[in-house]
């Protein structure tokens, strides 16, 4: 592990934060894999896993994602979470316009972002597949269509990945991205992720571990901590890093969360990094708590983290696209709302979005510290 991160400095002179001269190894790593920031691991033995899936045992799975429940809980969502960007796709003298207006942010489902800053296309962990799976007949299936297809994005510049999970890293997507015109993204991935990536076939990969940054031009990319953990099968438990990006650029910040339990991380994401602009913040796949609390917040955890950070302006990801847990589609509306409310915050100070929902942001100005 130790090698794999010298590698990874040796090869990226824009990352800062690079081991200190004596080499000592900064406590989440470990000989075998990595841990979170406080020490722990996200291990749960079979018997919980077990337990979990015979707790489900009286569920209805489908009754809970059927279609008329989604579209209910679609047009049920408050006036404040809309935006009035329209949602056709612009082109010409129209992309001129907003690319003067202000940066574009697009929920394009789950944990998928777009952001046009500029004339700079930002993906965060792009799926586009009809299955959050290493197999194309199985596992957790879309509940709505890809609402833009790749082809429609144009050009992407920089995709930023959190971890490897199969809901947020999906080969088939990063392949398609990989042969757009003019050459494939830079990847900006989880150390260890890159060497994985590597072996894939992908090159234009960057790997990077917690607090350490990547200059490219205007912006930079700042890998920041989450409480999660990582794996693709049996044996890979915990072996390569996981954790959120701080995207900053002299007119817009943006912290993306990934996937995250609560951990005190985001307190110290926000000392170094706040104000941001804009939030992405999990609030979905929570249930049962005993089982998913380590591993996802949820939405009343969501607007605790909105607070740390300063009260941005936060957009909801991580729900409504694949059945991971056990709460009904539309429980992370009804509780994010719920949560708000409580602590008195407005409801377009954290909004949900429906599939392929896009807003556009007035530029800032962040000065250096």
């Amino acid at each position: 592990m130790f090698c794999a991160q010298l590698i990874a400095c040796e090869a990226n002179p824009a990352i800062s934060g690079q081991l200190s001269s004596n080499h000592r190894l900064p406590g989440h790593h470990r000989d075998d894999g990595f841990t979170n920031s406080d020490g722990s691991r996200v291990n749960k033995p079979l018997s919980e896993l077990f337990r979990w899936w015979w707790s489900r045992k009286d569920l209805d799975l489908q009754a809970l994602v059927a279609p008329d429940r989604i579209k209910a809980a679609w047009d049920q969502m408050p006036k404040a979470w809309r935006s009035d960007v329209p949602a056709e796709k612009p082109s010409g003298n129209r992309v001129q316009a907003l690319a003067n207006q202000g940066h574009e942010v697009q929920w394009l489902g789950h944990a998928t972002i777009f952001l046009r800053i500029g004339e700079t296309r930002i993906l965060t962990d792009p799926h586009f597949s009809e299955r959050a799976s290493p197999l194309s007949w199985i596992g957790p299936k879309r509940l709505h269509p890809v609402p833009v297809a790749v082809a429609e994005l144009g050009r992407i510049d920089y995709i930023v990945i959190s971890h490897n999970h199969y809901d947020h890293l999906d080969l088939p997507t990063l392949r398609q991205f990989a042969m757009q015109s003019g050459g494939p993204p830079l990847m900006l991935v989880p150390l260890g992720v890159d060497s994985w990536l590597r072996e894939e076939g992908f090159e234009r990969v960057i790997g990077l571990d917690w607090w350490q940054q990547n200059k490219q031009g205007e912006f930079a990319f700042n890998f920041v901590p989450a409480h999660h953990w990582s794996g693709r099968g049996l044996f890979d438990r915990n072996k390569t890093l996981w954790g959120g990006w701080v995207l900053e650029h002299p007119k817009f910040r943006f912290y993306f969360a990934g996937d995250t339990g609560w951990s005190e991380d985001v307190i110290e994401i926000a000392k170094r990094f706040a104000p941001f602009d804009l939030a992405a913040i999990p609030v979905g796949a929570y249930e049962p708590r005993w089982f998913m609390a380590t591993q996802h917040i949820n939405p009343h955890e969501a607007v605790r983290m909105h607070q740390a950070l300063g009260g941005p302006l936060s957009l909801g990801i991580h729900w409504g696209t694949f059945q991971l847990t056990d709460e009904a589609y539309e429980d992370p509306i009804k509780e994010l709302i719920e949560a708000l409310k409580h602590q008195a915050i407005p409801l377009d100070r954290f909004r949900l979005f429906v599939p392929g929902q896009k807003m556009t942001l007035e530029p800032s100005i962040h000065r250096g510290d």
